[in-house]
């Protein structure tokens, strides 16, 4: 675990939880994809800042989506993710650079892209045996739903508030404010777990929600407790749970 003075409140009784790279991620990862289907395209070999120039290709796409709302219709998901599978292509020398989005994104919207995080599930089983009644808290399009029952994941949860159908994406305070609505939950005794430090992290904070964040690496000093990875959360969260009746209280996490 990344050491953190963050500190946390509770009790808890529920724990909002972000999906992508947080619960669920794309196996094979988006690099892998990208060169598999460059390959179909024509591409031999990537260009040799391979790996640099995805990363920047992808910091301009999250620093896009904090004002476009990419996911809250289906056309503006489209509209988007063909936008910035078009900048790929360009990156990687693909001449049929609109076949190669269209390619990407149709991958990219199938539930077999995805797969969970390792221990994802391990963590969820855990966070239900301590008593903690867990929501689906992500910005994502219409089909997260679907997504979470093709992955076996949606037992774990007890609801989901989802950008697409609250009509509003974190890190806007309205998220939160819908999500609490939809599960029904008491705000000070809520924590939300997410991977992005200004969408999950601060927009919880801003709406007077908790917040743990998940992150890999760490470069700067935040509020919050940092784990490195999801089956550290029940761990972090153990201490601070609401009692319920129902909770098996010598789960060992």
């Amino acid at each position: 675990m990344i050491e953190s003075k963050g500190i946390l409140q509770g009790p808890y009784e529920t724990v909002f939880l972000d999906v992508g790279e947080t619960l669920v991620h794309l196996e094979p990862s988006f690099a892998t994809t990208v060169r598999a289907i460059s390959l179909e395209f024509g591409v031999e070999r990537a260009p040799n800042d391979f790996d640099n120039g995805l990363r920047s290709i992808w910091a301009s796409h999250v620093r896009t989506t904090r004002s476009v709302g990419h996911s809250l219709t289906t056309q503006a998901s489209s509209r988007y993710w063909h936008q910035t599978y078009v900048r790929v292509g360009t990156f990687m020398g693909v001449d049929d650079v609109e076949g190669f989005s269209h390619a990407l994104y149709e991958r990219f919207t199938s539930y077999a892209a995805y797969a969970p995080m390792p221990g994802a599930i391990e963590a969820l089983r855990c966070l239900n045996r301590m008593g903690l009644r867990v929501i689906a808290a992500s910005n994502w399009e219409g089909w997260l739903g679907r997504l979470l029952d093709e992955l076996a994941l949606d037992r774990f949860f007890a609801g989901q508030a989802v950008s697409a159908d609250v009509g509003f994406e974190k890190p806007d305070v309205r998220f939160f404010d819908a999500a609490v609505e939809i599960s029904g939950a008491d705000r000070s005794r809520t924590v939300h777990v997410g991977d992005s430090l200004e969408a999950d992290v601060q927009g919880a904070l801003s709406a007077g929600i908790d917040a743990v964040w998940l992150a890999s690496s760490r470069s700067e000093d935040v509020p919050v407790p940092v784990i490195s990875s999801i089956t550290e959360l029940p761990g972090i969260l153990k201490p601070y749970i609401a009692p319920v009746s129902w909770a098996l209280p010598s789960i060992t996490c």
